[in-house]
C-alpha cells in the first residue's frame, strides 16, 4: 500500500462512513463544492466598474471601485432580504441598482445599463465556479470506498450540467456524475433530496447529505429521512428560530468541503447549549 492509498484508506470520514451504513454522499453545488460565491463577486465587482462610468455625474476614475462596492452591497441586501433565494443575476443586479439610483436621484437604468447587465449575466452563465481546493480530494476518498456520489443544484439544467461535468473532469475515469437540477422559480425541497438519493438507488437513511443552504439542504434532507447531514457554514449563520434536531439524526457544522475528511462519531453538533 503506498502512502496515498494509506492516507484514504486511514481517513476518519471512511470509517464514520461504515459506521453509519453509509451507501452514497449527496452534495449540494454552488458554494459547497464550487465556489460559486467567489464567482458571483468577481462578475458584480466587474459589472460595477462599468455600471459606474454610466450613472449620470461626473465622477472622478478612482471612486469607480468604490460605487462597484456599493452596488455589490446593495444586491446582497435584496439577497438576503429575500432570504437567500436563487435569483438570475442580471435580475438580482437591476433590482439593486433601482434601489441605489432611486436613494441618490439619479433617475431610471438606462438601456446602456440593462445592456451591460445582460452582458455580464451571460458571461456568468457560460463559465462554471472554481472548484474549491479540497473537492477533487474528498470525491475521490468517497468514490474510492466503493460509495455513489450525487449532486442536487438550484439552479438552470444547462449551467448545472456544464458544472458537473466541470466537476467530473478532474476524476480520473469519470465523465459526469448523476445530478438533478432544481428550477430557480422553485423552491430546494424535501421532493428533491429524494429524487437525488434514487438517482444513486440510496435510501436516505443510508445517505450521507452534504450543502450549505441550512434551510434549502440540511432542513429537507431530513425531511425526507436522511440521518445523517453536513451544514457548511462558513458565515457562521445562526439555527432557524425553533429548529430541533431529531434525536436519531447526525449533524456536522463545517466550514468547507475539506473538513468531510475528519468526521467521526465525536465531531457531531450538540444542542445541548443551543436549543431548548
Amino acid at each position: 500500500m503506498n502512502q496515498i492509498e494509506f492516507e484514504k484508506n486511514s481517513a476518519p470520514l471512511l470509517e464514520y462512513l461504515e459506521q453509519r451504513e453509509i451507501k452514497a454522499v449527496a452534495f449540494d453545488v454552488d458554494n459547497t463544492v464550487l465556489d460559486t460565491g467567489g464567482q458571483f463577486h468577481e462578475t458584480l465587482y466587474a459589472l460595477g466598474l462599468e455600471i459606474s462610468q454610466e450613472l449620470p455625474v461626473e465622477i472622478a476614475p478612482y471612486y469607480y471601485e468604490e460605487i462597484s462596492r456599493q452596488l455589490e452591497n446593495e444586491i446582497y441586501a435584496v439577497y438576503y432580504k429575500n432570504k437567500r433565494k436563487p435569483v438570475l443575476i442580471g435580475k438580482q443586479y437591476e433590482q439593486a441598482l433601482e434601489n441605489y439610483l432611486n436613494e441618490l436621484s439619479l433617475g431610471d437604468i438606462t438601456e446602456r445599463m440593462r445592456e451591460r447587465i445582460m452582458f455580464y449575466q451571460e458571461r456568468h452563465y457560460t463559465n462554471p465556479p472554481k472548484v474549491y481546493p479540497s473537492t477533487k480530494e474528498i470525491l475521490e476518498l468517497i468514490l474510492s470506498s466503493g460509495r455513489e456520489v450525487v449532486f442536487n443544484s438550484h439552479a438552470q439544467d444547462d449551467w448545472t450540467e456544464m458544472k458537473i461535468q466541470y466537476i467530473a473532469s478532474f476524476i480520473d475515469e469519470i465523465d459526469t456524475f448523476p445530478y438533478i437540477s432544481v428550477p430557480i422559480t422553485e423552491n430546494k425541497d424535501t421532493e428533491s433530496w429524494l429524487r437525488a438519493y434514487s438517482k444513486v438507488d440510496t435510501k436516505p437513511e443510508n445517505t450521507l447529505t452534504v450543502g450549505d443552504n441550512f434551510n434549502a439542504d440540511i432542513v429537507p434532507a431530513i425531511e425526507a429521512g436522511c440521518k445523517t447531514v453536513a451544514w457548511i457554514n462558513s458565515r457562521g449563520y445562526e439555527f432557524p428560530e425553533g429548529f430541533i434536531l431529531p434525536e436519531d439524526v447526525h449533524l456536522f457544522i463545517i466550514e468547507n468541503i475539506g473538513e468531510l475528511r475528519n468526521l467521526n462519531i465525536n465531531s457531531r453538533h450538540s444542542f445541548a447549549n443551543t436549543c431548548q
